[in-house]
């Protein structure tokens, strides 16, 4: 692995947290040199500081953007990961939400390879408490490698860990080493790009009745979890609902929303009288 300063250190880890959000202080610094290892090699370059004058300068910076968003992106997901919450989902939210209006727009907005809006699909519609018509999942995400992948609604046995056996056979079909997901759920899910620090691009995909930011926030600092949970205020309707991983939390961060206390999970509601 090449060495790096304390200077290109910072340089590039300042360029990626404007650009993604995601901050990498001096404990992750062998995780992000580990990660842009190879996309030195493949551009060819011999130091960092070059690399850093590639992603400000080369006219092919944006393609260089794109590889790094996959390169960077944690891909840890599986079907049915904190299914406390999804009971929560299918369960009294859905029972709100679903007298509201006539379609009900969920966002997993850091889909990574498509397992959670997979996923909230498949509760909903296990649910038996709203027709799929008025189902639509919208599923977003940074690396474009994953939502190729998300997009292929291809799996193999690691994705399933949490998934019990009746579930897999009732929605995915074998193929291969593999399975598929099936087509009345892939109908309600569509997928596309985004980058989270894009306010305007986040508020542009709204309104909602619920998003989706689990295990992403933790990567952030303070500043930019701010940023984004409060660009996410203007993309939910009046009283919808932010569901968080189980390690985050908006205390001490906004005033936008309440939270939910439930039997085993804790969810968020846009206060209704309150807007950034």
């Amino acid at each position: 692995m090449l060495d790096i300063s304390d200077h290109e250190f910072s340089a590039v880890r300042d360029l990626i947290r404007e650009r993604f959000g995601i901050y990498y202080d001096d404990q992750k610094r062998f995780l992000l040199l580990s990660r842009l290892s190879t996309r030195l090699a493949r551009r060819g370059l011999e130091t960092y500081a070059q690399y850093v004058q590639f992603l400000r300068f080369d006219a092919r910076r944006e393609d260089e953007w794109n590889d790094l968003a996959s390169a960077l992106s944690n891909n840890e997901t599986y079907f049915f990961r904190e299914r406390a919450q999804l009971k929560t989902l299918a369960g009294a939210v859905l029972d709100e939400l679903g007298s509201r209006a006539s379609r009900l727009r969920l966002w997993s907005s850091a889909c990574s390879s498509g397992e959670e809006p997979y996923s909230l699909a498949i509760s909903l519609i296990e649910s038996g408490k709203i027709p799929d018509a008025r189902i639509s999942i919208r599923a977003t995400d940074i690396s474009p490698r994953a939502l190729e992948l998300a997009a292929k609604a291809f799996y193999r046995a690691l994705s399933f860990r949490a998934t019990e056996p009746a579930m897999i056979q009732r929605w995915f079909q074998p193929e291969g080493d593999g399975f598929i997901v099936s087509e009345r759920v892939k109908r309600l899910v569509s997928f596309g790009r985004l980058n989270l620090l894009d306010a305007t691009a986040v508020a542009a995909e709204g309104p909602f009745d619920a998003i989706f930011c689990r295990n992403v926030l933790i990567y952030f600092d303070k500043e930019t979890q701010k940023r984004v949970v409060e660009s996410f205020a203007k993309a939910l309707r009046p009283g919808g609902y932010l569901f968080l991983g189980h390690a985050e939390s908006l205390f001490h961060l906004t005033d936008l929303y309440e939270p939910v206390v439930g039997s085993d999970s804790v969810v968020y509601r846009l206060r209704p009288a309150v807007r950034p």
